[in-house]
């Protein structure tokens, strides 16, 4: 049996917070060797080796695994093979729920009555958290953690992921004609790999429905500390002669509440005060969806409309 790893079971689409979290190790005094996290080049599969022998062996080996959570790991059929697998072996492990992912939101194998951590925040909660994964640390690799390089490590990695959480995977994302199942006279056309940018084509002679929408599903996320912070909801935009405006939705705790904007070809940038929508803390406590609804009176022939980088500043 070889030397105790950690195992960073994660999505690449959250390379991201699994680099932060890769580098935080590094500097409180683990090694690259004890850690495998494929997406990360200090610690990324040898070169030469089969991913799917290399991984099949790590987790025959003695390994503590660190699922890192979100809705793009459930996305992911080589996240959830990982997942079983360590299950299977009995590996032990701990959770990490990465913003805008919550324990409520858990699911296959994963106990979801363990304890995890919970990212997205710099609090007194998820401080005492990581203290306590620092002893996991200390007892696993027989190391000694100097206690001001570790809060000032543990710290920078936090407000790493509070930037994160402010980030919507557009790829949760659906077009709809509302009212009309059967015809498709919304329909996105491309959605970028990277989760950033969704583009929609809108044809009303294809449906006699009046509105068309494309729905992005954020999870029934609580946006109350971005209400008390005066965020923005923000994102770039464009269309085709042929849409003019559009309606900006959000759902608040069952309410759908509109702000319109206007479109031209050329691409423009948007900043929309969360207070716009709302003034009520307690509406925000909920919000499942973002939505862009378009018009049958605000297009004038068939066009394209995109949107991009769909954000709380």
């Amino acid at each position: 049996m070889g030397k105790t790893k950690l195992f960073i079971s994660h999505s690449s689409q959250d390379v991201e917070v699994v680099t932060a979290f890769v580098n935080f190790m590094l500097t409180i005094g683990l090694k690259s060797e004890d850690m495998i996290c494929t997406s990360v080049p200090l610690t990324k599969i040898p070169n030469g080796e089969d991913i799917f022998d290399y991984l099949n062996k790590a987790l025959n080996d003695e390994i503590f695994v660190l699922y890192f959570l979100s809705d793009n790991y459930y996305s992911s059929p080589v996240c959830l093979n990982e997942m079983g697998a360590a299950w299977v072996r009995k590996t032990d492990s701990l959770n990490f729920l990465l913003p805008d992912f919550d324990f409520s939101d858990m699911r296959g194998v994963v106990n979801k009555n363990k304890v995890g951590i919970k990212l997205g925040t710099c609090d007194a909660m998820s401080k005492i958290s990581l203290n306590e994964f620092k002893d996991t640390l200390t007892s696993l690799f027989g190391i000694t953690i100097n206690q001001n390089v570790w809060e000032l490590a543990r710290d920078s990695f936090l407000n790493a992921t509070v930037d994160n959480s402010r980030v919507f995977n557009m790829l949760f994302s659906r077009s709809y004609c509302i009212n009309d199942q059967e015809n498709d006279g919304c329909k996105i056309i491309k959605k970028e790999s990277s989760a950033d940018s969704v583009t929609v084509s809108v044809d009303f002679s294809q449906t006699d429905s009046k509105l068309a929408s494309v729905v992005f599903f954020n999870g029934k996320k609580n946006f109350t500390s971005h209400f008390i912070n005066k965020r923005n909801l923000c994102f770039e935009a464009f269309a085709e002669p042929g849409i003019t405006c559009v309606d900006i939705e959000l759902r608040l705790t069952n309410v759908d509440i509109r702000h319109e904007i206007c479109l031209n070809d050329d691409e423009k940038k948007f900043k929309i005060s969360l207070i716009q929508f709302c003034d009520q803390l307690s509406f925000w406590e909920d919000v499942p969806e973002i939505k862009f609804v378009i018009h049958r009176k605000n297009v004038t022939a068939p066009a394209k409309m995109t949107v991009k980088n769909l954000r709380i500043e």
